[in-house]
């Protein structure tokens, strides 16, 4: 599944990642398995919407494995990041 950053200047394949997590300043990162591999994909003003973000991210993932599971041929998945107005608090 491939993630779209919120500032639309890259693309994140999430089978590349190790984990994706919320940091100190509210921005959601993807870490990768070699050093210093990171990217931030999007930053919002309170953890609440950061955390619904990542529990969308996660419902993406989902439904994207499900599909694979089910063989509906090979699903092409964009989960684009949302801009901090579009979450609801």
């Amino acid at each position: 599944m491939l993630i779209k950053s919120q500032n639309g200047i890259q693309i994140v394949n999430l089978d590349n990642c190790i984990s994706i997590c919320i940091d100190g300043n509210n921005h959601i990162i993807a870490f990768y398995p070699f050093v210093d591999g990171y990217d931030k994909l999007g930053k919002y003003s309170s953890i609440e919407k950061a955390q619904r973000v990542l529990n969308w991210i996660w419902e993406c993932y989902r439904m994207f494995q499900l599909l694979k599971l089910n063989s509906y041929g090979n699903p092409k998945e964009l989960f684009r990041m949302p801009n901090d107005e579009e979450v609801e608090e």
